[in-house]
């Protein structure tokens, strides 16, 4: 028993250096409740693993020096991946969650097993270009732009990616490398993302509306994500709202279908049906935007359009879910001229309206919450590990 009691010990011990500055023994025990001499030995046991290292003294005070100690700098690394339509983009980041690393490439292939080969090979050259300068790889979270099945595996309705499935994400991506890998879908990890570095932080119910390519909700009460029956809660493109076709209407099942809802999809259809620019045409939906705050009438009319579409997948999210805060984020959603139309149709539609921010993370919401997840996987299997060899001992 006591050993074991070691183990957890140390792993509140490490647990504590995790999200904190350089800590001495004394200041340990008080934050982890455990008693000095217990500290002592659990601080020796993570030296000795090369979890933590020595971070200098601590002067200033009267009497003995005491020693600081910190995560150590090679104690290990995750990858965060983030796969969408138009990029993909990878991540290192220590144990502490301090970036080292990020790499982006336009998503050159048509289908999820084409963009699941390019997603192995950046996973690959990240671990590569990383070496074991940070310690071994622990775990690697990544996000992925389709319905992710109760198994964890297995994505369905990945439109963007050119890919309805469902189809087996993981085993491709575990075949890259030698650490679990954990998948979740895309906008479910942006609102983790802004909850852990974003507007989110003091919010217990809150919704997430990514407005990229398409449109998605990530819904989370008591810090915890809701996924519904099948994993597709949130998949508010399917809502049967006005200007939307019935789904037996639709033309086709991929982004040919996104036309006809909220997103850069629709955005870029918009552009093709109105005649009369004065100017060229835009060719993207970044210099729609630039257009619009010129003051461009047609750009502003279609900017307009898109923010009061979206206040209305809101506005239907607020009646269903309640929220305190609705975060609008996605390289579409996070564009600050959809903001003021967006709350003042809201604020309309809502009796209950919810706060409305934009996104403080931007276009890495979801990488930032792939890096979240991966993280807290890490952490919990070196918090786990540290306790079997006591329990073998007590054993």
């Amino acid at each position: 028993m006591a050993a074991n009691g070691d183990g957890t010990a140390a792993g509140s011990v490490l647990a504590t250096l995790f999200d904190s500055q350089p800590l001495t023994r004394p200041e340990l025990a008080e934050r982890t409740g455990f008693s000095r001499p217990t500290v002592a030995d659990a601080v020796r046991r993570l030296l000795d693993g090369g979890l933590i290292s020595e971070a200098g003294v601590r002067r200033g005070g009267l009497g003995r020096v005491p020693t600081c100690y910190r995560l150590a700098p090679t104690a290990g690394y995750v990858l965060a991946v983030d796969i969408g339509g138009n990029n993909l983009r990878v991540a290192v980041a220590d144990l502490a969650g301090t970036p080292h690393r990020e790499q982006r490439q336009a998503t050159r292939g048509t289908g999820a097993r084409e963009v699941a080969a390019q997603t192995a090979r950046m996973i690959r050259a990240a671990v590569r270009a990383t070496g074991t300068r940070l310690g071994p790889l622990r775990r690697v979270g990544v996000s992925a732009p389709g319905v992710i099945h109760a198994d964890g595996r297995t994505m369905s309705t990945a439109h963007n990616l050119g890919d309805d499935g469902p189809f087996d994400l993981l085993t491709p991506l575990e075949a890259a490398v030698d650490a679990p890998v954990v998948l979740d879908n895309n906008v479910n990890l942006a609102a983790l993302g802004e909850r852990w570095r974003g507007h989110a932080g003091a919010a217990t119910t809150f919704a997430f509306v990514a407005v990229g390519a398409g449109i998605g909700v990530g819904l989370v009460h008591n810090g915890e994500v809701l996924r519904g029956a099948h994993g597709a809660a949130g998949e508010v493109a399917y809502l049967p709202l006005p200007g939307t076709l019935p789904p037996a209407q639709r033309p086709g099942h991929g982004r040919e279908r996104l036309a006809s809802e909220p997103g850069g999809y629709g955005m870029l259809a918009a552009i093709q049906a109105y005649d009369g620019w004065d100017g060229a045409r835009p060719s993207t939906v970044e210099e729609l935007f630039i257009l619009a705050a010129r003051g461009v009438r047609l750009a502003r009319q279609i900017v307009e359009a898109e923010a009061r579409q979206l206040a209305l997948t809101v506005a239907s999210t607020c009646a269903v879910f309640d929220p305190e805060l609705v975060v609008l984020g996605g390289g579409i959603g996070s564009n600050a001229q959809l903001l003021p139309l967006v709350r003042e149709t809201v604020h309309a539609l809502v009796p209950f309206p919810p706060r409305l921010e934009s996104s403080a993370l931007g276009e890495v919401a979801s990488l930032t919450g792939a890096l979240r997840i991966a993280l807290d996987g890490a952490r919990e299997d070196v918090a786990i590990s540290l306790t079997v060899p006591a329990a073998a001992e007590a054993s």
